[in-house]
């Protein structure tokens, strides 16, 4: 019953979860009642949103099956992890703050690791209605990134879940390293032409405090930035 009151993103999660420990080396059973972080980024209500047009369909479960806190809170709770537990909704970029929340907490030695995870499941016509009337999707169904034909974007869902160590922590446990993060950051663009349209100033801006607080050669970096749209006004 708990099950099938659960929002889809919950369930897809707990498996990545498990992939993902497996993938670094560590056994679930010997993670338990470990100090470690959970960081999600979902943004998705889409389940629990068609279940309150059924009053009836309102169980035990249904709060706690619905809601995006406990989309991070379910991991901590079924694998038993004691860090910090939560969920970041920042639309298109949730599991990339929720990334950068990550790399924030190892660096200030809160956690030594974490499970950074996104989530996007479309069960609901409602957005699809919306963001159509917007004209933001794509009229002819197809993503066509960087062409003159480009007119609008196609959305989609999944989920992915990494598994984040300090480099003291991961030397220590002798783990392959699979890949290092060089730098992160995040901002805003404030105040730009509408509320989901980009800037390009900002985000460059951010860029460079990165790349200059890293110390990362801009000679050897090469950057592509996308707005989601896909149209000329996104892309420009």
């Amino acid at each position: 019953r708990e099950a099938m009151a659960m929002d889809p993103q919950q369930r897809m999660l707990l498996e990545l979860t498990w992939e993902a420990f497996e993938d670094a080396g560590l056994r679930p059973s010997s993670v338990a009642g470990s100090h470690i972080g959970v960081f999600v980024g979902a943004s998705a209500l889409d389940y629990g949103n068609l279940r309150i047009l059924d009053p009836s369909s309102g169980d035990a479960y249904a709060a706690t099956g619905n809601t995006l806190s406990i989309i991070s809170n379910r991991i901590s709770y079924i694998y038993d992890l004691k860090g910090p537990s939560f969920t970041l909704d920042t639309a298109c970029s949730s599991s990339l703050v929720a990334l950068n929340a990550a790399i924030a907490a190892i660096e200030a030695g809160q956690v030594d690791t974490a499970v950074v995870a996104g989530a996007n499941i479309l069960a609901s016509p409602f957005n699809f209605i919306s963001f159509s009337n917007a004209q933001m999707l794509s009229r002819t169904g197809l993503c066509q990134a960087f062409s003159s034909s480009a007119d609008g974007y196609v959305r989609a869902e999944g989920g992915v879940v990494l598994i984040l160590q300090s480099a003291e922590a991961a030397a220590r446990s002798g783990r392959t390293v699979r890949g290092v993060i060089a730098a992160s950051g995040v901002n805003s663009d404030g105040r730009t032409t509408g509320i989901s349209l980009p800037s390009g100033h900002a985000q460059g801006a951010l860029l460079e405090q990165v790349y200059r607080e890293a110390e990362i050669d801009l000679d050897r970096i090469a950057f592509v930035e996308a707005h989601g749209t896909g149209t000329t006004l996104g892309d420009p």
